[in-house]
């Protein structure tokens, strides 16, 4: 087995357009799809990046330590899922369901490759 990250994307604006009960079915949705993620035995592990814009961000560009934030893309990287799965194919038919994918999301599958420490 090998693992695979689900790197989530979404149009935040296409949130704001949402009424309260189109939130709250999207949320069923999501809810519904995390349940059958994690009842298959390839759950790693899930997590979601902060949407506080007055988070500070730090990147390195060369030498320099730069403050951010440094998303100006209509698609931000909203969260992710560390999954295990026989190859890509697989991983991808998990991702299938992720309920954003309606709206306007995207689930970008990578496979996370480990470096031996020496």
């Amino acid at each position: 087995m090998k693992e695979y990250l689900l790197i989530f994307r979404d149009h935040k604006r296409r949130w704001d357009t949402f009424s309260p009960a189109e939130m709250q079915a999207v949320i069923e949705q999501f809810d519904e799809w995390n349940r059958q993620v994690r009842a298959g035995n390839g759950f790693v592990g899930a997590g979601k990046l902060s949407s506080d814009l007055g988070v500070t961000v730090k990147k390195a560009r060369g030498e320099v330590i730069v403050d951010g934030p440094f998303c100006e893309a209509k698609e931000a990287v909203s969260g992710y899922y560390c999954v295990r799965a026989e190859n890509v194919e697989m991983a991808a038919e998990l991702a299938k369901g992720f309920p954003m994918l309606a709206y306007g999301g995207s689930v970008e599958v990578r496979e996370l490759v480990f470096l031996q420490s020496e």
